[in-house]
């Protein structure tokens, strides 16, 4: 591949990022003003898709570091969103997982994320519909060939 062309998708990559979070998400599914960062969201998130993990890595999944993380946990512990708790054959390890309020409140958040995407993008002509699941389904096996490299 030309030195160009991989310019041009970095590019794009960068820009389309923000935007999806602009046009679509923050401002549309309740994001602006929810009780949670997007960091904690993004904790409760990876719980929610791997179940019960230690502290450290979910940490390495989201590429934060360790002691960053107490922070980010202490919210969602004290707002009932997960709990924590030592790992029965390491006591040293530390445990979380999502508490029942917390995959409440993901399902809630993710139903409505769902409705209001579908929202958004129902006004679009049938052909721009066409053109994006192409382009969506492309991205999505392009960056599952790409994050098995790993």
């Amino acid at each position: 591949m030309n030195d160009t062309k991989l310019e041009l998708i970095v590019h794009n990559f960068i820009t389309i990022m923000p935007l999806f979070q602009k046009k679509l998400i923050r401002r549309n599914c309740g994001f602006a003003h929810d009780t949670f960062n997007h960091s904690q969201f993004q904790v409760m998130a990876v719980l929610k898709d791997t179940g019960k993990q230690p502290i450290s890595e979910v940490a390495k999944k989201l590429l934060i570091s360790t002691p960053n993380m107490t922070k980010l946990l202490n919210k969602l512990i004290d707002e009932g969103m997960i709990e924590r708790f030592p790992d029965q054959k390491d006591r040293r390890i530390i445990n979380i997982d999502l508490t029942e309020k917390g995959h409440t409140y993901l399902d809630a958040k993710f139903e409505n994320v769902k409705l209001t995407l579908k929202e958004r993008l129902s006004p679009l002509p049938e052909g721009q519909k066409d053109k994006l699941l192409i382009s969506l389904e492309n991205l999505r096996e392009v960056l599952t060939e790409i994050s098995s490299e790993d």
